[in-house]
């Protein structure tokens, strides 16, 4: 039953020993969001990461041998690789036969113990990882300071191993925007510490890019550059040696930042060890040129160990001389691809300013047809008004000629009968109507101008009902309602009254 329980544990091991290699692959090629044919290219590598790293950065494994017995240049699948073990301080460690094969499983404890990483998993695999990391900080610096070099150097590479354990994975659960900023911030540090630490105050350094290097490639892609990639390692005794004669020399500073776009790390930090864990350096430090302008990562060029400046200069000079005709189609391909989009922003801009124009030009029609609207509609109303005022005034005019006719009929029916011609106490009236036509009749005397009019009311040829009678000489004005005889009036035994109406 125990040994039921071991193979159990040990099937367990090997599942997550494959998920970090899975995942160490997708951090050194930047295909986090593809651990899928992450997964594939292990398998078809046999599990092997060195070597599927190799085949992804199309890196000729079967070289390594040629490369050991003539060190100095080689060539693998167009990638240039120098290493140098001259050193006087640390020989370099060469790349042999027995590197690339798969690693052994590290012996399992057997027994009633439970599996550690079922144990990290129920504490809480951030609060290990953090534990982990502060202790491995604590026991390096008490080591770098009571150890021999050469000793610290064997044991600091254990701790970095180990402490980049407990990094990767919990590094690699979190967001892709929480991951991408937490790069950041550890390539920023490390920008900063190498700045800080080799230049001048005040100096221009190397302007190591501030993201991951996944990111980098990208960038370097946009810019049709090579990538300068530069891996520290402070258990290496060249490394600090190495940046302050070498790297942060003046020529070596401005050709890279003049030629590349430049990325580096500490091989402490979870992403820069499992970038070398695909690499393999043979020695620190270690420099490379990756090539990312056609889409796909290719290792250029790589110096392993402690090299000069003239044979760095000299590395890059050969290593752009063997890229100039890629670079060049690729800033080629750029420029055609920056035409086209500019040509298409172009067309695009004037295709939205005719747009415009032409919303513009039918927001004008419509406030054109608006308006013509508004003052249709004004004009009908206009129309409608004039012709209810005309349709009113006729109706008022109706109903006054009606009104004025009822009064004739009336008036002409109660008018008394005419006098006599000659008969005593007999007024003779003239009327003078506004049109200018007379009217004569007799009255009595004793008749009053309420009785005049009565008479003027029945004549045809007043056409209003509002009128008044007056004298001219005195001139006098009589109301409707005076009961004013003629004799009184003055207009006795003849006379003459005007009409005056009131639109007159």
């Amino acid at each position: 039953m125990a040994n039921d329980d071991d193979d159990h544990d040990h099937g367990d091991d090997a599942v997550v020993q494959r998920d970090e290699q899975v995942v160490t692959l997708a951090a050194v090629l930047g295909l986090e969001e593809d651990l899928v044919a992450c997964r594939e290219k292990l398998e078809a590598s046999g599990w092997d990461l060195q070597r599927a790293v190799d085949v992804a950065l199309g890196v000729n494994t079967a070289t390594d041998a040629a490369e050991v017995a003539s060190p100095s240049i080689a060539r693998d699948g167009g990638g240039l690789r120098r290493r140098h073990g001259t050193s006087a301080m640390t020989p370099a460690r060469r790349r042999d036969s027995t590197a690339a094969a798969p690693r052994q499983r590290r012996p399992q404890r057997t027994g009633s113990f439970p599996n550690p990483f079922r144990f990290v998993s129920t504490l809480g695999f951030g609060v290990v990882a953090a534990a982990v990391k502060l202790s491995v900080g604590v026991v390096d610096a008490l080591m770098k300071l009571v150890l021999p070099f050469p000793t610290y150097a064997r044991l600091s590479a254990v701790l970095t191993r180990v402490a980049c354990r407990f990094d990767t994975p919990a590094t690699a659960r979190l967001s892709r925007a929480d991951r991408e900023a937490a790069l950041e911030v550890r390539a920023k540090e490390f920008a900063e510490w190498f700045n800080e630490s080799f230049y001048d105050t005040g100096s221009n350094g190397l302007h190591f890019l501030h993201m991951s290097h996944r990111e980098a490639l990208r960038f370097a892609q946009s810019e049709t550059k090579l990538l300068f990639v530069y891996l520290h390692s402070p258990s290496h005794p060249e490394s600090e040696l190495f940046c302050a004669q070498v790297l942060a020399s003046r020529e070596v500073t401005e050709y890279v930042n003049e030629r590349f776009v430049a990325w580096g790390g500490d091989v402490r930090d979870a992403e820069v060890y499992a970038l070398a864990e695909g690499v393999r350096p043979s020695a620190y430090p270690y420099v490379a040129l990756l090539a990312s302008v056609s889409g796909e990562v290719s290792l250029v060029m790589s110096c392993e160990g402690f090299i000069d400046t003239t044979g760095l200069i000299t590395s890059f000079d050969e290593a752009l001389s063997a890229q100039h005709g890629n670079l060049d189609q690729a800033r080629a391909r750029n420029a055609e691809a920056q035409a086209s989009r500019r040509l298409r922003e172009e067309q695009d801009a004037a295709l939205a300013q005719s747009l415009a124009q032409d919303a513009a030009r039918a927001r004008e029609r419509e406030a054109e047809a608006a308006q013509v609207e508004a003052q249709r509609a004004q004009a009908e109303a206009e129309a409608r008004a004039i012709e209810e005022e005309r349709r009113r005034e006729e109706e008022a005019e109706r109903a006054r000629v009606e009104a004025i006719e009822t009064r004739r009929a009336m008036k002409s029916q109660g008018l008394r009968e005419e006098p006599e011609e000659g008969v005593e106490g007999v007024s003779k009236l003239a009327i003078r109507l506004p049109d200018g036509s007379r009217a004569e009749r007799r009255f009595y005397s004793t008749d009053t101008i309420s009785d005049v009019y009565d008479f003027v009311d029945t004549l045809e040829q007043l056409d209003s009902s509002d009128y008044t009678l007056l004298t001219n000489f005195p001139r006098r004005t009589f109301d409707r309602a005076e009961s004013v005889s003629l004799v009184e009036a003055g207009v006795h035994p003849n006379g003459a009254l005007f009409v005056q109406t009131e639109r007159a």
